[in-house]
């Protein structure tokens, strides 16, 4: 780890700097100040200054007033961004002559030599701002693992920042604001007030309900069958209400229960929701899931599922004022069928859907098989010195419970500070668990507590930052006792505990979060869940209420084939990550990861049940990779449309790492019914042309319009198409009185659909590719080292919590050349950016 300017791993940081530039001035780089005037400004004059010089500033950027001096650190990001346009081929224009080989290749060195010059000559890394606070996501998970048990405390906070495309994690956007601080307050005192009980044993609350079988059977059902949809009687549906329940503590709920299957099912995911019912339906509930089970025994063979959580996170309707006076509040335990065949806005008949059938629910709370829990004794730990030595204990409670919040041993300043704050609570408050709970929660609050850790003074400091940065980039929490450990006796520093470590962490469990926080915000896919969706075009994509008031509007509290796009993206990157596959993957896969209702929206056959699971898949499915995932797909589309546009934006940020730039204010945006056969009669292509009739819009869409081409395959919501309607055809919406149901309206859709997709182009400084197979095939073939880069650089500035500098570039590049020897697996790449100096690199709060 570099521990300032006299650390044994900066000086090797700066002899491999130094080693490069020598290997480049070996190479006859130029490398005096006169070399600028004969290589690079002649280049410049004659390939640049026309589009970036006194007269012309595309893009923002000016090359006339360089004058080759990088030593004042004024345009280094200037000549950073002017070097990735050489190397990429970028610039200049393909319309525009181009220079030979060999120039490119002397302007590009001598920029290259003097960034490393630069980074040679200085005295120690630079420091960044690193001082930031735990995101959201952070802060969530790291009192769920200092606590032992999960409270629902995330909603209580602001949101965090959101940038397509960019992580929340750096230090500009994770400040504190007086509103943030108040919430961490509430936050800190509710999360203290159920990890410490009082004294004596609690009184337990518990209410049992059981359903008998029909007698005589209704309908055709012999028992109180819970189905997809529910049932007009079953009072299993509508669940069970509380007799009474504490304010915090743990609870248990058993339910014994069994499916019925028809032929050709497998199971029935059961589901289980509490809080408070406003009506007769779902619709109009306030409630938070408890759990889901698989119910796969019949009811020859009831079963007991038991489900725990915490009572605080589920919402208890408050007393209602009624003409009798102020209504008990209500909570209820509501089973509900998550059975999903991806066919439910045909509306089959129930019989011949899978039931649930619940025998009983049985709640308790709190569970007291413990008592007092393990997270109260954790904290007030059993000890003779309660007793003997009062102050002793509460001393050392206090440095226990401080170290952990802290991530590192705390200082006898910080511990001694708040012993006198234990001591003034402790006059006025009753009890050692009262005083100690308001203690605690002003640890809570501190800076310790809510930034990264960060050394202080010295190597042991230094190795427990370390250990910290490593558990937040990887589990998105706070470092587990053996990550300490290692920390501690400085074991680990070796690159080969270092691997082992990574390698456990991400076989854990709490690597989900971190893959689920990573790609959600690299590949920009939160958005898909804000489409509005054209439900008449599209009537099998959303569940529907089809009858009352709401009718029309989206079935709450049941998962969609959207939410399982998701779930798709985010699972896929975490079993590329599991195999340790090739990062390349991400374009092009043999499997995907699917559910039935996902899988039927592909149109993929054979596959079942209700759990994602990696699914292999063949040409004609049209999937493999994230390119033709429905989270990409629908998230860059209209909700009625393909938008070409919006998914090549997509495909260069996301994929490509090119940094695309907002369109002008004064840019007219696409017409929603771009790639529908819109009334105005126009295709694509010709929308697009027109839009570049204008220079400014010119610039931009001839270097973007190629890549959104080939996604014109995929309709609005992510489903492959062959065929569209002719020019000038219109699309009507679904209409039950002319299509009967939505197979009818299906095959209205097949009878105008009768020309082939046009969705062939030539990519920037490329051939002609025609759909997505094409496009995969291109990538892989002359893009697979930025794609690679692209992911490596995403890692890298995920898991330091910074954007990456020209400084970065070298470590990037040598990073880069390692995996390639790899075959860029991802997890490999994964231990390599851990290994590496520049993410062991620590630098002190400032």
């Amino acid at each position: 780890m570099i521990l300032g300017n006299k650390s044994p791993l900066f000086s090797a940081y700066v002899l491999g700097v130094l080693c490069i530039t020598a290997s480049l001035w070996a190479e006859g780089e130029p490398t005096a100040a006169g070399d600028f005037e004969s290589t690079v400004k002649p280049f410049f004059e004659t390939h640049c200054i026309e589009c970036h010089g006194p007269e012309k500033s595309k893009g923002k950027l000016t090359l006339h007033t360089l004058d080759g001096d990088l030593t004042s650190g004024l345009e280094l990001d200037k000549w950073e961004l002017i070097l990735d346009k050489l190397e990429s081929g970028e610039m200049p224009p393909e319309d525009q002559p181009q220079p030979s080989e060999t120039s490119r290749q002397a302007v590009g060195k001598w920029i290259k030599a003097r960034l490393l010059d630069d980074i040679a000559k200085a005295s120690q890394v630079p420091a960044t701002p690193t001082a930031r606070r735990l995101t959201n996501f952070e802060y969530q998970n790291t009192m769920r693992d200092l606590l032992g048990f999960e409270l629902n405390l995330i909603e209580n906070l602001p949101e965090d920042p959101i940038q397509p495309y960019h992580f929340n994690n750096a230090a500009k956007y994770m400040l504190i604001g007086p509103e943030q601080m108040d919430r961490y307050q509430e936050n800190a005192r509710r999360a203290m007030a159920s990890a410490i009980v009082n004294p004596g044993e609690p009184t337990v609350h518990r209410t049992v309900r059981t359903w008998k079988p029909l007698d005589p059977p209704e309908r055709g059902m012999q028992y109180d069958e819970i189905g997809v949809f529910g049932n007009r009687r079953n009072s299993a549906a509508q669940g069970m209400g509380l007799k009474s329940w504490p304010e915090t503590g743990e609870y248990r709920i058993r339910v014994t229960a069994a499916a019925i299957l028809p032929d050709g099912t497998e199971e029935v995911p059961l589901r289980l929701l509490m809080g408070y019912s406003l009506g007769e339906n779902l619709a109009m509930l306030q409630v938070e899931p408890v759990g889901t089970v698989h119910l796969r025994n019949n009811v020859d063979n009831m079963q007991v599922y038991e489900f725990r959580g915490r009572i605080e996170n589920h919402p208890a309707r408050p007393g209602q004022v009624t003409s009798r006076g102020l209504s008990p509040p209500t909570m209820t335990i509501t089973p509900q069928n998550l059975y999903d065949d991806g066919r439910l806005n045909d509306r089959p008949d129930q019989l011949a859907m899978p039931r649930a059938v619940v025998q009983s629910i049985e709640f308790e709370a709190p569970v007291t098989d413990i008592w007092p829990p393990e997270h109260h004794t954790r904290i007030l730990f059993e000890s003779p010195l309660r007793t003997s030595d009062p102050d002793a204990y509460i001393r050392e409670v206090l440095k226990r419970f401080m170290s952990r919040a802290y991530r590192r041993p705390v200082t006898q300043d910080e511990l001694n500070r708040f012993v006198d704050i234990y001591a003034v609570y402790a006059t006025d408050l009753p009890s050692l668990e009262e005083a100690m709970r308001e203690t605690l929660a002003l640890v809570l609050i501190s800076p310790q507590f809510l930034y990264h850790t960060s050394p202080i003074d010295g190597v042991v400091s230094q190795r427990y930052a370390l250990a910290s940065r490593l558990s937040y980039f990887l589990w998105g929490s706070m470092p587990d006792k053996e990550l300490l450990e290692q920390a501690a006796s400085g074991e680990l520093e070796k690159p080969s505990v270092m691997e082992a470590q990574v390698r456990r962490m991400l076989a854990d469990d709490r690597s989900r979060d971190f893959v689920d926080n990573f790609t959600t915000q690299w590949l920009s896919i939160a958005k898909a869940k804000a489409v509005k969706i054209n439900t008449s075009l599209f009537p099998r994509f959303l569940y529907l209420v089809a009858n009352g008031e709401r009718s029309g509007t989206e079935v709450p509290y049941r998962p969609t084939i959207r939410d399982y796009m998701h779930e798709e993206t985010v699972g896929f990157v975490a079993e590329l990550i599991r195999r340790n596959a090739s990062v390349l993957e991400i374009v092009e896969s043999d499997f995907a990861i699917l559910n039935q209702p996902l899988a039927a929206h592909y149109g993929v056959e054979g596959v079942k049940a209700h759990e994602l699971r990696p699914v292999a898949i063949q040409p004609q499915h049209h999937l493999g990779g994230l390119l033709t995932q429905g989270s990409v797909l629908v998230g860059n589309s209209t909700g009625s449309a393909p938008h070409p546009i919006y998914r090549a934006v997509w495909l260069r940020e996301a994929i490509l790492g090119d940094k695309v730039k907002p369109p002008p204010a004064d840019v007219p945006a696409l017409s929603d019914s771009v790639g529908m056969a819109a009334e105005n009669a126009v295709s694509i292509k010709d929308l697009l042309q027109l839009h570049r009739k204008k220079e400014s819009c010119n610039d931009c869409h001839v270097r973007l319009d190629p890549w959104g081409i080939p996604f014109e395959q995929y309709n609005a919501i992510g489903k492959f198409q062959k065929f569209v309607p002719a020019e000038g055809v219109r699309v009507r919406g679904f209409n039950a009185d002319l299509d009967g149901d939505l197979n009818g309206y299906a095959s209205y859709l097949e009878s105008i659909n009768t020309i082939e997709v046009d969705s062939d182009a030539r990519v920037p400084n490329g051939p002609e590719i025609d759909g997505i197979p094409s496009l995969k095939n291109y990538l892989l073939r002359e893009r697979k080292d930025d794609i690679a880069e692209n992911v490596l650089r995403r890692l890298l500035t995920y898991g330091i919590g910074r954007e990456l500098t020209y400084r970065d570039r070298f470590a990037v590049e040598r990073l880069l050349l390692a995996a390639k020897k790899q075959n860029y697996r991802f997890q490999d790449m994964i231990v390599a950016i851990c290994q590496d100096e520049l993410f062991q690199v620590v630098q002190p709060s400032e």
